[in-house]
């Protein structure tokens, strides 16, 4: 009898154990900019499967507005669209098959269908290009975290509860 006891209590303190460690080690993603010489990071968001952000910046050469928008699948970063207003050079002048272009309603352009794993993205904090990172109502120009010149690196990485308070 004294050893079903022992065997039960084992396994109650197994699964505990398996419980503190699922917390401690494990935890959502995050998406994390990063200074890409220091390492220093820059921001740090939660981050979930599908999460959907945006870049906007100025072209720099026909100086008009481009946005990239990306998803979050796993820990790649995948550009699934692109918004422009006007063609020109270093604009796509060519649909890949997958790919579909939308007149927008208030006028330029969106290229769907892209579907392109990147990995980890980088830009390069600039004086003119406006770089802004856009998730959800937030609007955060890269120039507010880091200094002209320097280039921000975008990666999704885990985070764990232990992480979160330490």
């Amino acid at each position: 009898m004294k050893l079903k006891h022992l065997l039960v209590a084992g396994a109650a303190l197994a699964v505990l154990a398996a419980i503190v460690f699922s917390f401690a080690f494990t935890g959502g993603p995050y998406l994390v900019l990063t200074n890409d010489e220091t390492g220093a990071v820059l921001l740090r968001h939660p981050a979930h499967q599908g999460l959907e952000f945006s870049i906007s910046y100025t072209h720099s050469v026909n100086l008009s507005p481009v946005k990239e928008i990306y998803v979050i699948n796993g820990e790649d970063i995948v550009l699934t669209a692109l918004e422009f207003e006007t063609f020109g050079a270093g604009m796509p002048t060519q649909l890949e098959p997958s790919q579909t272009l939308v007149h927008l309603p208030g006028g330029g352009m969106r290229i769907e269908g892209f579907d392109r794993a990147v990995g980890q993205l980088r830009y390069m904090v600039g004086h003119g290009a406006e770089i802004t990172l856009i998730l959800g109502e937030l609007h955060i120009p890269l120039s507010s975290l880091d200094a002209p010149g320097q280039t921000v690196r975008f990666s999704v990485c885990q985070r764990s509860f232990w992480h979160r308070f330490f």
